[in-house]
């Protein structure tokens, strides 16, 4: 990860962003790896999902988050806000939605008979699977939201998402564990693939496994453990909040929800987590007002049309030439002349 910042003369909040005040304008610019990518997105989600009204009593009382009533829950929710400090929360210890999540996610006993759970397999050729970080995210919040709710059914209790030992592409090679998901993230439960049904050796006749053909199927709930469909989708999930018994669902957005299970799904071992932070902290500037900042996500390589990269997919899109990213914040300058730093990511050196 490397990082490149011009000194920052500084500006009068009311200068008009002319051409050549962009000169003065600090550009950081950060080349990314993947586990960089990962960070950014943990933490942005991490922050929007902890910083929301997600601390509210089982009641649905909205006066318990507030600074007055509860300022030691403020105090950790506001902990050093600072850019240059990269807060790793808790699951456990700070409640709310991604508390229940970890709850569900991580019983008290993996071998009841009341545990039931979802089995996210891999695909048949999971070694060419080229799938990137942003469909691997998506998939999970989808599959996550499918297990807590038992596909929009929540009255018939919960399913523990679980994700097989097969390859995880990305960790070909790990250093740090095996090659699987857990080679970057915590495992996504406490409970062990030996604590499911496993469909390879059970009575084909058995009522306690079903295997989906398809997202969408429809299944018995009371199947202990179900399996998810060789397709690479998911099953889209209507009834997202009344399983966390939180109240005042109709104050929770899609994308709080999806926040939540991501921030839960990103959790990076203490190795990353610590290459990360050293990363971040090494290269953004100390004294980066974060309300005077933007930032600018340059995303090229495989997603680009007529990329020349093996072993990934065709490309998604045309990628604008750079000048279009320059004229487009040279436009937010206009409309915030305030802005001080322009924060630059790609994964693209070039």
């Amino acid at each position: 990860m490397e990082a490149k910042a011009s000194p920052n003369r500084g500006r009068s909040p009311t200068s008009s962003p002319s051409a050549s005040s962009m000169t003065q304008i600090r550009m950081i610019v950060i080349s990314v790896t993947c586990a960089i990518v990962v960070s950014v997105v943990n933490n942005a989600i991490i922050t929007k999902s902890l910083l929301s009204n997600d601390h509210w009593s089982s009641s649905g009382d909205r006066s318990y988050d507030t600074p007055q009533n509860n300022p030691e829950t403020w105090k950790k929710l506001t902990k050093d806000q600072h850019i240059n400090t990269f807060w790793w929360p808790s699951p456990e210890e700070y409640g709310g939605i991604l508390g229940k999540i970890h709850d569900f996610q991580n019983p008290s006993d993996c071998s009841a008979a009341s545990a039931k759970f979802f089995v996210w397999r891999s695909k048949s050729d999971n070694e060419n699977d080229t799938r990137g970080l942003t469909a691997w995210a998506h998939a999970a919040s989808s599959h996550m939201l499918h297990a807590l709710t038992d596909a929009d059914q929540p009255e018939a209790g919960h399913r523990i998402l679980i994700n097989d030992d097969k390859l995880f592409p990305m960790a070909k090679g790990c250093e740090h564990g095996p090659e699987t998901r857990e080679c970057y993230f915590e495992p996504l439960t406490n409970c062990k693939l030996s604590d499911v049904d496993d469909y390879e050796t059970a009575d084909p006749k058995s009522t306690k496994i079903k295997i989906l053909s398809k997202p969408d199927e429809e299944y018995d709930r009371s199947v202990r453990t179900l399996y998810t469909s060789d397709s690479i989708w998911f099953r889209k999930v209507k009834d997202m909040y009344s399983w966390t018994g939180l109240g005042f669902n109709s104050q929770h957005s899609t994308i709080h929800m999806t926040a939540a299970s991501l921030a839960y799904y990103f959790r990076v071992k203490p190795w990353l987590r610590k290459e990360i932070d050293e990363r971040l902290r090494r290269n953004i500037p100390l004294d980066l007002n974060p309300q005077r900042t933007i930032g600018v996500p340059i995303r090229r390589s495989d997603k680009c049309h007529g990329h020349a990269l093996e072993g990934s997919a065709s490309g998604e899109l045309e990628c604008p030439p750079l000048e279009e990213y320059l004229k487009k914040v040279k436009e937010f300058l206009e409309f915030d002349p305030r802005i001080e730093n322009v924060i630059v990511t790609s994964e693209d050196k070039s």
